[in-house]
């Protein structure tokens, strides 16, 4: 982007703005104002259209989900009034970039844009499972760089806190992405000393108990065990870890262990496929 353009898609200028860095704010100011917004003043928020993580994602697999993306510029007032290309292409599937003159109105359009993205995924002819990501609503060159980011982030915690879910959005997934991205980091550390202590059957139980929100009976049923059994696998966690469920801060320590061990699984996984 230079000051002697004239027809730059909003595409690219939110390419050069989020993915990139362009020093000349004012330039970057004064385009937006000739796209028919103010940076500082208006609303961005981004959606994704993302394919798993750890898929092998070619571009004509991207390019099938440019119609889902599209769709979401019709509840964009200011976005449909500039035309042109508006789709980002990131790392695993598209991105676009919504405007809105105020936060109301885009939270006015929030549940639309949610069931629009669900309709649309329905139409997209692939055996990858697509999920749908929604950044934070914010303002400012630094505003748009962070939810097309969270918009990503959202993704990518959802697949490993939140597997059921297609649509995922920034504000209630923000802990777990913060979990992911800190796990990513120390995990390892976190991790080895008390899983190395403890067998496959008690890490097996230990994970189902998690899942089953700590309710035995359940585990049991889940793992086809008896209650006994599985009493028994969480008392042989206590001897080899020193570490008791039935304690408040031991148990969050466990919960928060078995957590990590799903992150780094998912994380070495994908570096595997890539």
């Amino acid at each position: 982007m230079n000051k002697n353009t004239t027809d730059i898609t909003l595409s690219a200028y939110f390419n050069d703005i989020v993915i990139g860095y362009y020093e000349d704010e004012d330039l970057v100011k004064s385009f937006g104002k000739k796209f028919g917004f103010d940076v500082d003043k208006d609303t961005f928020m981004a959606v994704s259209f993302l394919y798993p993580s750890d898929a092998y994602v070619r571009n004509e697999d991207k390019e099938k989900l440019k119609p889902a993306a599209e769709a979401m510029i019709q509840y964009s007032g200011i976005n449909k009034k500039i035309g042109g290309s508006q789709v980002m292409v990131a790392d695993m599937g598209l991105v676009v970039i919504l405007t809105s003159h105020s936060k109301r109105d885009m939270h006015y359009a929030l549940e639309d844009i949610k069931n629009e993205a669900l309709e649309q995924l329905e139409k997209i002819d692939s055996d990858m499972r697509i999920r749908v990501g929604i950044g934070t609503m914010e303002s400012g060159i630094k505003g748009i760089k962070h939810t097309y980011k969270n918009a990503l982030d959202a993704v990518r915690a959802g697949e490993i806190f939140k597997p059921d879910r297609v649509i995922l959005e920034y504000m209630g997934m923000e802990i777990y992405s913060a979990i992911n991205q800190m796990v990513v980091s120390y995990g390892d550390r976190l991790t080895r000393t008390v899983l190395k202590q403890l067998g496959e059957t008690e890490k097996k139980v230990l994970s189902k108990y998690y899942k089953c929100k700590e309710d035995v009976a359940l585990t049991a049923r889940q793992l086809d065990m008896t209650e006994e059994e599985v009493q028994a696998s969480l008392v042989q966690v206590k001897i080899n870890t020193g570490l008791d469920v039935n304690d408040n801060e031991d148990n969050f320590k466990l919960h928060f262990i078995t957590i990590a061990k799903k992150v780094l699984e998912n994380d070495e996984r994908i570096k595997r496929n890539h």
